[in-house]
C-alpha cells in the first residue's frame, strides 16, 4: 500500500512538473510558435513513459533497452521543471520591486531562450551521467582505538546490477576498486536488483575483486524484493565472497561481522540478530559491522563496534529527496560519530535505483584508510 501511495505521488508530480514546463516555458519561447501542438504530444508521451516505468519496471516482457529507455525520461522534466521555477522567481522578484523583466530586444531574447534550452539540455546530460558514470573515489581517513596497523577498506554499496547496470559497468567497477589496491573490499547490500537468471551469466566476476582479506557481503533490502534464497544461492554458487549473514570472520588484526537487513523483519526471513554476531565477537580487537540501512544504529546497541558502514541512502539520489531519506533513516551521507568510540560512515552508493537521474548525490567508491589512534 505504501509503494502504492508513493509511485501515485511521484507519478502525480511529474504529471503536474510536464504540465508546468509546457505553459510556463515552451508556450513562451518565441520561435516555438509554430510547434506547440508538436511539444504538447511530446510531453504527453514523455509522461506516458515516466508513467510505463513505474507501472511495468519489475516485468521481465521489459527488455534492458527499453528499461534503459524509460528510465532516461525522468531527467528533461526534472531539469526543465527547476529552470522553468527559477525564470518564473525571477519574474516574481521583478514583478514584486516594480521592475520590467521582459527582453525589449527580440534578437536578445532569442539569445536568452536558446540559452535556456541549451543549459536545459546540458544539466540534463549531467543529471544522466552522474547516475551511469562508474564512482569517482572518494577518501575518508578514519582513527581507531586499538588498531595495531593500518587498513584500507574499498566500501561499494548499491550497485543495484539488474537491467540498468550490468556487467560492463560491473567490470569497469571492480577494475577501479583493484587499482586501489585495498586490504579488503566491502559489499554493504543492494548489490542485486533484478530476477537472479538475468546475473547468472556474468555474476561470476565478482570473483575478480583482488585484496588481502577478500570480499565482504551483507545482504541490502533490494536482495529481499527478488527472493533472497535465490540471491544468496546465487552468490554462494558463483562467487567467493564472505557473506556476513548475522555472523562475524577474526582476521587477526581486526573483526569483520555484518547482519541481515532490516526488512528481513518484515519479510520474517533472514532478519538482523545482532545477538548471535557478538556472541562470539572478540573484545581485545577493533570490530566493523556491516549493516545496509543506515538506521540500524538507532535500534540495536552497537557500542561493541568501532565502525558501522551502511549505504541505503544513495545520499537521497535526487535533489530534494534528501530531506525525506534524512527523516527516515537518521543518516544522510558521509562519517557520523555515534560516541566516543563508535562511528558510522554512510555511502552515497556505486549506482543508483529506479529513473537514470543522480543530483546533488554523487556516487561513490570509498577508499577508507583505517589508522590506530596515537
Amino acid at each position: 500500500m505504501l509503494a502504492f501511495i508513493f509511485f501515485f505521488t511521484i507519478l502525480f508530480i511529474f504529471a503536474l512538473a510536464n504540465v508546468y514546463i509546457y505553459k510556463r516555458l515552451i508556450t513562451r519561447i518565441s520561435f516555438f510558435k509554430y510547434l506547440y501542438n508538436f511539444f504538447k504530444y511530446f510531453f504527453i508521451l514523455l509522461y506516458i513513459s515516466q508513467a510505463f516505468f513505474f507501472l511495468l519496471r519489475k516485468e521481465d516482457f521489459l527488455t534492458d533497452k527499453v528499461y534503459e529507455i524509460l528510465a532516461l525520461s525522468f531527467a528533461p522534466s526534472y531539469c526543465f521543471f527547476f529552470i522553468t521555477l527559477f525564470l518564473d522567481f525571477i519574474k516574481f522578484i521583478c514583478i514584486f520591486s516594480g521592475k520590467n523583466y521582459s527582453i525589449p530586444y527580440r534578437f536578445l531574447r532569442i539569445i536568452f531562450e536558446i540559452f535556456i534550452l541549451v543549459l536545459g539540455g546540458f544539466l540534463t546530460y549531467i543529471s544522466i551521467n552522474n547516475a551511469l558514470k562508474i564512482p569517482n573515489v572518494k577518501k575518508e581517513q578514519i582513527y581507531i582505538d586499538n588498531l595495531k596497523q593500518d587498513l584500507k577498506i574499498a566500501m561499494l554499496t548499491d550497485i543495484h546490477l539488474g537491467k540498468n547496470l550490468h556487467k560492463d559497468f560491473l567490470e569497469k567497477l571492480i577494475i577501479k576498486t583493484n587499482a586501489l589496491n585495498p586490504d579488503l573490499i566491502v559489499i554493504v547490500g543492494d548489490l542485486v536488483d533484478t530476477n537472479v537468471e538475468h546475473l547468472k551469466d556474468y555474476i561470476g566476476i565478482l570473483n575478480e575483486f583482488k585484496s588481502k582479506f577478500g570480499t565482504f557481503y551483507v545482504l541490502g533490502n533490494h536482495e529481499y524484493y527478488h527472493n533472497v534464497n535465490e540471491v544468496l544461492q546465487l552468490l554462494n554458487e558463483n562467487t567467493n565472497m564472505h557473506i556476513l549473514l548475522n555472523k562475524n570472520i577474526d582476521l587477526g588484526v581486526i573483526n569483520i561481522a555484518g547482519i541481515g537487513d532490516l526488512m528481513g523483519l518484515r519479510q520474517g526471513v533472514y532478519g538482523p540478530d545482532l545477538d548471535k554476531v557478538q556472541k562470539d565477537l572478540s573484545k581485545n580487537k577493533p570490530s566493523i559491522l556491516l549493516s545496509h540501512q543506515p538506521k540500524t544504529v538507532l535500534l540495536y546497541n552497537v557500542n561493541d563496534f568501532d565502525l558501522i558502514l551502511s549505504g541505503h541512502t544513495h545520499a537521497g539520489q535526487i535533489f530534494p529527496f534528501g530531506v525525506i531519506v534524512k527523516l527516515n533513516q537518521g543518516f544522510l551521507h558521509g562519517l557520523y560519530h555515534l560516541n566516543e568510540k563508535t562511528k558510522l560512515y554512510v555511502s552515497s552508493g556505486a549506482g543508483f535505483w529506479g529513473p537514470s537521474l543522480r543530483v546533488f548525490a554523487p556516487s561513490e567508491i570509498v577508499l577508507l584508510e583505517l589508522k590506530g589512534k596515537r
